[in-house]
C-alpha cells in the first residue's frame, strides 16, 4: 500500500512540472488545503492551488520520499522537494520539506493536505 502512496507523491511532482491541471484535479481531494511557509501561501484551497499552477513557471521539480505510513484509509508521506520555479516576480527556487496527507477513496489516493516548509540554506 505504501508503494501506491509513494507513486501518488511522485506523480504530483510530475503534474506540477507539466502544469497538468486535469491530472491535479484527479489527485487533489475537493477539500485539499496547502499550508505553506516560504512558498505560495499560508492557506491555499484546492481551487486557488489549481489557479496558481497555471501561473507558476516550473523548470524542474524533484521529489525524494523520506518516509510513508498508512493508517487505514489515511496515508502520510514525508518528502524533500527540490523546486526550480518562479511565481510571477517571486523566485520559489529552493528545497522544501513536505508532509502530505492522503485519503484512500474509490481505490486511489487523493491529497487532502500538504504542509510545506521552505528550507533555509545552512
Amino acid at each position: 500500500m505504501t508503494d501506491q502512496l509513494e507513486a501518488a507523491e511522485g506523480e504530483w511532482a510530475r503534474l506540477v512540472e507539466r502544469k497538468d491541471a486535469d491530472g491535479a484535479r484527479r489527485l487533489l481531494a475537493e477539500d485539499f488545503v496547502l499550508s505553506s511557509m516560504g512558498g505560495v501561501g499560508d492557506r491555499v484551497t484546492r481551487e486557488a492551488w489549481l489557479d496558481n499552477l497555471q501561473q507558476m513557471d516550473t523548470r524542474s521539480l524533484s521529489c525524494e520520499v523520506l518516509d510513508s505510513r498508512v493508517f487505514g484509509e489515511i496515508g502520510v508521506v514525508r518528502a524533500r522537494l527540490r523546486w526550480e520555479a518562479t511565481f510571477g516576480e517571486r523566485d520559489l527556487t529552493g528545497d522544501y520539506l513536505v508532509a502530505d496527507v492522503f485519503r484512500l477513496k474509490d481505490g486511489r489516493w487523493r491529497a487532502v493536505w500538504r504542509i510545506s516548509t521552505r528550507l533555509t540554506e545552512m
